[in-house]
């Protein structure tokens, strides 16, 4: 329920207690009185199901903010390892292909130094670009492992949040559906 809805009912509640009291008042003294005290007591009794009605739906909507909150961090988070790994892949393809190059360079390089155009630093230095760019891929395959490590943690977080919320909403159902049975059995 809305809390306007609630907070008419409660009017109506007050209005309809004011007016059995001022009844009260005109008729004559001990004639119906049980009745009169009997109707109050139901009133208050509807008063006080409409006050823990209203602090449930309350602190369920409070709960419901903070999971949404928690919820939409969470995915923040997927979103961004999800593409620091994609990019990391990039990264490793980006310098395999560059092994292959060097790699040729190399194969070039020896056979020039092989007829003795290149000297033997000059191969060196392409060989040991070669072993930069082996260290470089083994680090990001490192840091690949841990990325998805991550996120595969945050994803199955992201989905235990999912569920959370999804408990949260079924409960408010159910809570409403209750509240309404109890107020058609009570008309």
């Amino acid at each position: 329920m809305k809390r306007s809805t609630l907070y008419t009912l409660f009017g109506v509640a007050l209005l309809a207690l004011f007016a059995h009291e001022s009844q009260a008042q005109n008729a004559a003294p001990g004639v119906g009185g049980s009745r009169q005290d009997q109707v109050i007591q139901e009133l208050l009794g509807e008063v006080r199901q409409l006050r823990i009605a209203l602090q449930h739906i309350s602190v369920n909507a409070y709960r419901g903010q903070v999971m949404v909150e928690r919820l939409r961090l969470q995915q923040e988070q997927v979103n961004r390892l999800a593409q620091e790994l994609s990019s990391i892949r990039n990264q490793i393809r980006q310098v395999k292909m560059e092994q292959l190059n060097t790699k040729d360079r190399i194969d070039e390089a020896e056979r020039q130094q092989d007829k003795g155009v290149l000297s033997d630093e000059v191969v060196r230095r392409v060989k040991a670009a070669l072993e930069e760019l082996k260290r470089q891929e083994q680090g990001l395959g490192e840091r690949e492992i841990q990325v998805a490590a991550q996120l595969e943690t945050e994803r199955e977080n992201l989905i235990d949040l999912n569920k959370r919320l999804d408990a949260l909403e079924l409960e408010m159902m159910v809570t409403r559906q209750t509240e309404d049975a109890k107020g058609r059995v009570k008309r």
